[in-house]
């Protein structure tokens, strides 16, 4: 043991009125004892006497100022005072008088990504590895910026490296599973996952194994496997005791891909709710403003929580909602997270009397809402968010609800509602819930007309082929249920100008599943399938204007992207699926009265497809058709005053 580590020995055996007396005499001889300085000024920093700790590291610099490693815990200590700009000269005046200092780099490195200077902080951990390979922090760190970017692969090579460093670490195996998910590599992710709870124990981390979920399918018999696997996994753990204290921090999840199988999902909705509830009971928390049997009267309090009100799908859909709901009547909260500085969200927020951003704990944002004395709280969506999945199990509110912003039931006991319309759901879709289902006459929706450039591009600028039609599927990648491979087929056998053109999916990784999906269905389709970036929203506007056909993902329609193609005059072949998630566009069309173009199965799509892409008559008539009948769809008022009349004859007991 050196007399370094001796000292520091020395001083975890000390009181607080020890350490003290010490600091006393080493103030008094700071000039001769500065490596005493940075001896007690890094143990104090070790114990959480930061102020103290700065105190010395600084005597430490000004006894020694050409000591590398003097700077570089003063640095730590500043960063962890969130002196970020002080931290960063600190730290860079260490690795200035020893470049090798792999401590300084790896610390500057975490300053920069406080700073959201993503580049130099990568940069930064790339130095640190080059001299130490064997860093799992700065691999785990490069990772997790790696993953933040996008950049999947990258982060799974950092995550893989750290596990060979570090295999009993559970975080690092957390880690690779949570990259393995976010591309869809759902067997990987749950390898992953079991491997963490063998090395320390975590039921929360359980249930997010057992809800893990691909994203892209390969055939309907990929599904049917992973729902009874998910199914069986619930099931077991039911039975099993279980203990999770936050689940927004230990299970990180909600059943966001379950919509997407094209199956009532209200049982099984129930049952992991279920699940939830027995994990973690303060989940089902009733606010004591709940415990009365009455309101107080006056204005109706009415919340509206969401993650999304910004410039955002949900946002879209709730934003004239809120505008025009009649201010003598409600009283107008809005609960979202900081920060959202668009359009949408500035007008959702300037709307409200009173705007609520959530807190870091979760359990918090739980009573911050509960001491707003809310009579109603609206959900814009449930099942897209963590925090207002998990939310929604509490009661806040005598009366709660949500809208379609993810359009399946919740499967919570504390959501009373679930708004919906006459135009979007089928004879039997009060069994697809586990909420009361409220049909209104309307779309429920006050949609707001989307802005359209003064001239858009044209198909030579996007460098399509003049003599190609053109079929555009612009849904998400995760939409794309296996069905639609057969529609594709049709209409590239069918129709020789025929191509189809679809957007890269968020994660790249999806679209290359999709590819390698149609690929196998025949080689013909991957041939006259052209994937193009995703774009700006005034780009994509002038993608729907340009092409032939615009194709609707069969059993889950398009919801804001049919707005703005019925904006722009444009027709969709959609299909009249079993549940509401797959019938939003052909609600649209029976609002405007026109049903020329939904199918009433996949033979039925693939044939009208064709014929709307081959015949220019067709094609222009159902346009003009739309033009003048669009209007209905837009600023609906009738919708408002349903919505209005709804909640004002609620009884609130």
């Amino acid at each position: 043991m050196n007399s370094e580590e001796t000292l520091l020995s020395c001083l975890k055996q000390l009181n607080d009125d020890e350490i003290l007396r010490l600091q006393k005499i080493v103030k008094e001889v700071e000039g001769s004892r500065h490596q005493e300085c940075f001896i007690l000024g890094t143990y104090l920093a070790q114990i959480n006497k930061l102020e103290e700790a700065l105190d010395l590291l600084a005597m430490a610099v000004g006894g020694d100022p050409r000591n590398s490693d003097y700077h570089c815990n003063l640095g730590v200590v500043e960063h962890k005072l969130n002196l970020l700009e002080t931290a960063k000269l600190s730290l860079q005046l260490s690795i200035q008088l020893n470049p090798q200092n792999v401590d300084a780099l790896y610390n500057l490195g975490k300053v920069y990504k406080d700073l959201n200077l993503t580049n130099e902080a990568i940069k930064t951990y790339q130095k640190v590895l080059e001299i130490d390979d064997s860093r799992t922090d700065a691999h785990l760190n490069l990772g997790n910026l790696s993953f933040d970017l996008g950049d999947y692969e990258e982060a799974i090579n950092h995550y893989k490296r750290s596990i060979e460093i570090s295999p009993k670490s559970p975080r690092n195996f957390i880690n690779i599973g949570n990259a393995y998910r976010r591309i869809g590599k759902a067997a990987d992710a749950r390898t992953s996952y079991q491997k963490a709870t063998q090395l320390s124990n975590s039921d929360g981390l359980r249930i997010k194994s057992a809800l893990t979920l691909p994203i892209i399918y390969s055939n309907q018999e990929h599904i049917l496997e992973s729902r009874l696997q998910l199914e069986r996994d619930v099931d077991q753990l039911l039975q099993q005791t279980l203990q999770v204290e936050d689940p927004t921090l230990e299970t990180t999840t909600t059943n966001f891909y379950l919509a997407y199988q094209n199956m009532n999902n209200a049982k099984l909705q129930a049952k992991i709710a279920k699940l939830h509830i027995k994990s973690c009971p303060k989940l089902s928390w009733i606010s004591p403003n709940c415990r009365t049997k009455k309101r107080s009267g006056g204005k109706i309090k009415i919340g509206f929580i969401s993650t999304y009100f910004r410039n955002h799908s949900v946002g879209k859909l709730m934003v004239g909602l809120i505008l025009n709901l009649p201010r003598e009547s409600f009283e107008i909260f809005i609960i979202t997270q900081r920060g959202q500085q668009d359009q949408i969200a500035k007008k959702i927020e300037q709307s409200a009397d009173s705007v609520i951003y959530f807190s870091d704990n979760f359990f918090d944002i739980q009573r911050d809402i509960a001491e707003l004395s809310l009579d109603v709280l609206i959900y814009g969506d449930i099942g897209m968010d963590i925090r207002t999945y998990f939310l929604a199990f509490s009661r806040l509110a005598f009366v709660q609800a949500v809208f379609w912003g993810h359009p399946d039931t919740t499967g919570i006991p504390a959501i009373d509602y679930f708004f919906s319309s006459k135009l979007i759901e089928s004879p039997e879709a009060s069994e697809h819930y586990t909420e009361k289902l409220v049909l209104f006459d309307n779309l429920p929706t006050y949609y707001q007309r989307p802005i359209v450039p003064e001239r858009l591009k044209t198909r030579t600028e996007f460098g399509f082929d003049e003599s190609k039609t053109i079929y555009f599927c612009p849904q998400t990648a995760f939409k794309f249920h296996p069905d639609i491979d057969e529609v594709f087929g049709q209409i590239i056998e069918l129709d020789p100008s025929a191509i189809i053109l679809v957007l890269q999916g968020a994660v790249p990784f999806w679209t290359d599943t999709l590819l390698k999906r149609w690929r196998n269905y025949s080689d013909k389709l991957t041939k006259r399938i052209i994937v193009i970036p995703r774009q700006t929203p005034e780009d994509f506007l002038a993608l729907q204007a340009l092409c032939d056909v615009i194709l609707d993902t069969p059993h889950f329609s398009g919801g804001n992207t049919s707005f703005d193609a019925f904006h722009m005059d444009k027709s969709i072949i959609t299909l009249d699926s079993e549940f509401m998630r797959g019938r939003v566009t052909s609600g649209m069309y029976k609002a405007m009265g026109l049903f020329d173009t939904v199918a009433t199965d996949l033979k039925d799509y693939a044939g009208k497809a064709i014929k709307l892409g081959r015949s220019v008559d067709f094609r222009l008539e159902l346009e003009r058709q739309i033009a003048e009948n669009k209007a209905s769809l837009f600023s609906n008022k009738e919708f408002v005053m349903e919505f209005t009349e709804f909640v004002t004859d609620l009884s609130f007991e």
